[in-house]
């Protein structure tokens, strides 16, 4: 037999190997619970506003051994809510639009255990309209701000602050396609978003979303790959850059809020700093620099008239204090179903108090 015929057969046999191989796998997890795709839509000057494909079922799990397993509706604007929302023509209610990133879009809990569902079946004189996606920052805050006015036009914004809604407002630190910016102009850029066709074909894959959405394969050879020695100066460098730019996006978000409440009522939600609670603090922690932007935003907000700031760090740890239950689970750092209840809870007497 030639050199030639015996390569020849190796590589057959490997490709039918491989082949067969993917196909089992392929087969298994179809079978298992595996997070489908959410398909995120185009986004362009046309369709400026990232969505998902509208009104369908999602199966979710988080982590990757399916012990938490969620079945998401994706209402008929693209967002996961099983809230259909009506175009300001055909409303009968008022509108209260609640947004922000993940923890508005909240993959993690059922659609019906969502701090804005439950404040939608409390508070019955008002449709709430839920309008998050996972790294939202700041800066795209204010661009589904104007689609919810366009669209809704909501007596009331709920903004929904996290720690990583600051810096990440700027493409130099995380330029993810279908999300606007802030520009040096002190506007907003989009970066255009055009599912790619390797993209389109793996989202029919059951094994390779296992592996992206899942596993997030990605994440886990960055965890594992060698990693740059920092010195006490790049972590007092970094610290002192991601204040300056958290402070530019503070400023530019305070300008867009302010056009907000010309018209409309707004209420900022902050985030509180779980960990800290968890460790016994009495205050968050003002080592971290992201605690700093927290308390800097909430002091310049309370100053513009028809806005109000619920920080819930004071509220988490009341209950802490009380039920000693955390409000994210201990592998994912997202609200859990008491997180959400509590914001809940804290955002509804927010807005019976203020009786607009």
């Amino acid at each position: 037999m030639s050199w030639i015929k015996r390569i020849t057969q190796g590589f057959s046999y490997a490709l039918f190997l491989i082949v067969t191989v993917t196909g089992l796998l392929e087969m298994v997890f179809r079978i298992l619970p595996t997070s489908d795709s959410l398909m995120v839509q185009t986004v362009n000057s046309e369709n400026p506003i990232i969505r998902f494909r509208e009104s369908r079922d999602v199966t979710k799990q988080i982590g990757f051994n399916f012990q938490h397993v969620n079945v998401k509706h994706i209402n008929n604007h693209g967002f996961a809510s099983d809230k259909e929302f009506q175009n300001k023509e055909l409303q009968t209610k008022p509108v209260i639009a609640v947004i922000g990133d993940s923890y508005v879009e909240a993959l993690q809990v059922q659609n019906k255990d969502t701090f804005h569902a439950m404040l939608d079946e409390d508070l019955e004189n008002y449709d709430i309209y839920p309008i998050g996606m996972s790294g939202s920052p700041l800066s795209q805050y204010l661009a589904f701000s104007k689609y919810a006015a366009e669209q809704f036009s909501p007596e009331l914004y709920v903004f929904l602050i996290i720690a990583n809604d600051f810096d990440e407002s700027f493409k130099e630190v995380r330029r993810a396609q279908g999300f606007h910016y802030f520009n040096e102009y002190g506007g907003l850029t989009l970066v255009e978003y055009e599912p790619s066709l390797l993209k389109r074909l793996a989202r029919r894959s059951a094994f390779l979303g296992y592996l992206h959405l899942d596993l997030k394969i990605t994440a886990q050879l960055q965890r594992i790959s060698p990693k740059e020695i920092k010195t006490n100066d790049t972590q007092s460098n970094a610290r002192i850059e991601f204040l300056v730019k958290g402070r530019v996006a503070i400023d530019r978000f305070f300008d867009g809020v302010k056009n907000i409440s010309e018209t409309s009522n707004v209420i900022i939600l902050l985030d509180g700093d779980r960990n800290s609670i968890y460790s016994g603090l009495k205050q968050r922690d003002f080592n971290k620099p992201v605690n700093i932007l927290f308390d800097e935003l909430g002091a310049l907000l309370k100053d513009i008239p028809r806005v109000d700031v619920v920080d819930l760090h004071n509220i988490f740890q009341s209950d802490w204090a009380s039920n000693n239950a955390k409000f994210n689970y201990d592998y994912d750092y997202h609200w859990n179903e008491r997180g959400h209840a509590v914001a809940a809870r804290a955002l509804r007497d927010k807005i019976n108090d203020l009786r607009f």
